[in-house]
């Protein structure tokens, strides 16, 4: 009866903090110029976008890259333009910027779930585009949950530690 219980409550366990991720195994080069753009948000929740861009760039400031920032801090972009001409408008200013990538993505989930606990959940992508070509060389995406004790941000840059691309020098 004793391992029938154990072994529930870590079924439990693990399925209450699952992770789900997603990566390419690409090395990008450390010494080129990178941008960093606003996440598109397809969540009801105002600026996460902006917030997950926000945390990814810091989880990035540890690979001491040459990172320029374009998360303006405007609400909700969905709400004026396409993301079409949203992700242009990036690409076009990191190209001014004289950046090689341009490091981008979408939020998908950024809320707490409902009940006792109110747990969060996030789930977003990064991808990294080559401003030269265009083409996207890198593309991630994360998803988690957590206790009640972590809050979305603890949950946002647990999965920015694991979803951003290895660099080389």
């Amino acid at each position: 009866m004793l391992k029938i219980l154990t072994f529930s409550f870590t079924l439990l366990f693990f399925m209450a903090c699952s992770s789900i991720v997603h990566k390419e195994s690409i090395e990008l080069p450390h010494n080129k110029i990178y941008a960093i753009g606003s996440f598109w948000n397809y969540t009801q929740t105002p600026m996460a976008g902006l917030k997950t861009a926000s945390i990814v760039e810091s989880v990035l400031a540890k690979e001491n890259l040459s990172l320029i920032s374009l998360v303006d801090g405007n609400e909700n972009k969905s709400l004026k333009e396409s993301k079409v001409t949203f992700l242009k408008k990036q690409t076009q200013k990191a190209k001014q910027l004289k950046a090689d990538y341009l490091i981008t993505g979408e939020v998908q989930e950024w809320r707490y779930k409902t009940g006792i606990d109110a747990e969060p959940v996030v789930s977003y992508s990064i991808k990294v585009i080559e401003l030269k070509s265009g083409n996207v060389l890198f593309n991630s995406v994360g998803a988690k949950s957590g206790w009640g004790n972590k809050s979305i941000g603890v949950v946002a840059q647990e999965i920015a530690s694991e979803l951003i691309p290895k660099f080389t020098d």
